[in-house]
């Protein structure tokens, strides 16, 4: 299969200039056939093209696609520029729609008119004068009064048209046509959009960029066979869960005389993601940087594999000699089936930060979107090794004590602090309504409490030590 894709842009000058060197991708809403959508919509990714803010929406055909697959004609279609988003490293998102009725008529405002007519078909070329419009399959009904129309646009009206006469409408490769209702299913016929490489044909899923999903299918020449890259993103954290630590280092000696030093634990996250052409949206802190990435695979019979991240260079493949990819994406696709092991060595653009040390226990909590996909991921910081002063400390008096909930609530307890051979009272305290008792321990020590009833339970609490236990002998 042969295909040719080029890209023309329409400067502020109104000269026209092929910009196909200058493309990073053309991405999602080309060329679908949507029921009831009389435009088409096209965005792309360029790289160094200047384009004057004072031509956006200006309703002039400023980019002109021409494609061609096999020996099929030459098809065009033009384009007017709704809006672009400016990118790092001097790219330009560019959103496209085709100058049909929707488009021309964005910035007119309703309509209040009366359109002498004769049949449906004659209504229609007066509403669109200036549209390339297809009617041949659609019945032609008589209308033997004027169409008056009351503040309404034009795709209004048209809608309306559809529910009383019962015909569907749709536009492909510049033209819009109006049918007899049925069914209009994209496997009627292929809708092209083409990648970087020549052995891969790419379709679109979505032609609505505020849906922000994206489905790449990659077609095997050989077999025909199709595989799907849907946007995917996973969430690295190490260490998770983290540690409590101090805020420097902390040296200490034990009663045995072991010294111990304790250090500030950060931990640190990466997001991987897939395709690359967009960056995820993150609520934590991040940096974008690039990984190299080792991922070894056991392929029993398999016809392609999903990488973890997206695929910006292969810098070492072992196990398969022929394969493709679109860069970006994470899907590496076989041109037959495989066995054995598959080691790939990539590099990948990422997310990264780091996630402060804490002296006290929280939560992080994660919130990632990537087109249709996200992550809600709570990150937690605990006691584990480090224990701090000042400390709000619970006591369960149900799991501590091994009590009855019943016999845990409501209930005083008398708090001692160990003080030399004996125990000093801090204060006698009420526990709650859950069984649970809050203090605060100011200092490092063990600590006794004691309840009506009950054994007395002992707790340890230093820098390097937390424990609970009903036997002061086992401190």
């Amino acid at each position: 299969m042969e295909v040719y894709l080029s890209v023309y842009f329409t400067d502020h000058l109104g000269q026209k200039k092929k910009i196909d060197d200058k493309i990073v991708s053309i991405q999602d809403g080309i060329f679908d056939i949507n029921i009831h959508k009389i435009y088409n919509s096209l965005t792309f990714v360029v790289n160094d093209l200047y384009i004057d803010p004072a031509i956006i929406g200006d309703l002039v055909e400023r980019i002109e696609l021409r494609y061609k697959v096999d020996d099929e004609d030459e098809v065009t279609e033009k384009f007017v520029i709704d809006s672009i988003d400016y990118l790092k490293d001097n790219n330009i998102k560019v959103y496209c729609k085709s100058k049909t009725v929707k488009y021309a008529y964005k910035y007119s405002g309703d309509l209040s008119t009366i359109i002498q007519t004769s049949s449906v078909k004659d209504l229609i070329s007066k509403l669109l004068p200036d549209v390339s419009v297809n009617y041949e399959n659609l019945t032609d009904i008589p209308l033997l009064f004027d169409y008056e129309i009351k503040d309404k646009s034009i795709e209004e009206v048209i809608e309306d048209l559809s529910k009383i006469t019962g015909f569907d409408y749709y536009f492909y490769r510049g033209v819009l046509y109006f049918e007899d209702k049925k069914r209009i299913n994209k496997e009627d016929k292929a809708v092209r959009k083409f990648s970087e490489l020549t052995d891969i044909i790419d379709f679109s899923t979505s032609t609505n960029k505020d849906e922000k999903k994206i489905n790449k299918i990659y077609i095997n020449k050989k077999d025909d066979k199709v595989f799907a890259a849907k946007p995917t993103i996973a969430l690295e954290i190490k260490d998770s869960p983290q540690c409590c630590s101090p805020d420097e280092v902390l040296i200490y000696t034990d009663d045995e005389g072991n010294t111990y030093k304790i250090n500030p634990q950060n931990a640190f996250f990466v997001v991987y993601f897939s395709p690359i052409i967009q960056i995820p949206k993150c609520n934590v802190l991040y940096e974008i940087g690039e990984r190299i990435l080792i991922e070894k695979f056991e392929l029993n019979n398999d016809e392609y594999v999903e990488l973890t991240g997206g695929i910006e260079e292969i810098i070492a493949i072992e196990g398969v000699k022929n394969y493709v990819f679109e860069k970006g994406y994470n899907l590496l696709v076989f041109d037959k089936v495989e066995k054995g092991e598959l080691k790939i060595t990539y590099k990948t653009k990422v997310l990264h930060g780091t996630i402060g040390h804490s002296k006290y226990p929280k939560n992080v909590n994660f919130l990632i979107t990537h087109f249709n996909q996200k992550i809600d991921y709570t990150h937690k910081i605990e006691l584990n090794g480090y224990y701090p002063v000042p400390y709000d400390f619970t006591l369960n008096l149900m799991k501590d004590w091994g009590i009855d909930y019943a016999e845990a609530i409501k209930k005083q307890v008398t708090i001692s602090r160990k003080d030399g051979e004996v125990f000093a009272v801090m204060g006698t305290y009420e526990s709650n309504a859950f069984g649970e008792l809050e203090f605060s321990i100011s200092e490092y020590n063990t600590y006794k409490f004691e309840m009506s009833g009950e054994e007395p339970l002992y707790l340890d609490w230093y820098v390097n030590k937390k424990q609970i236990y009903m036997d002061e002998v086992q401190q």
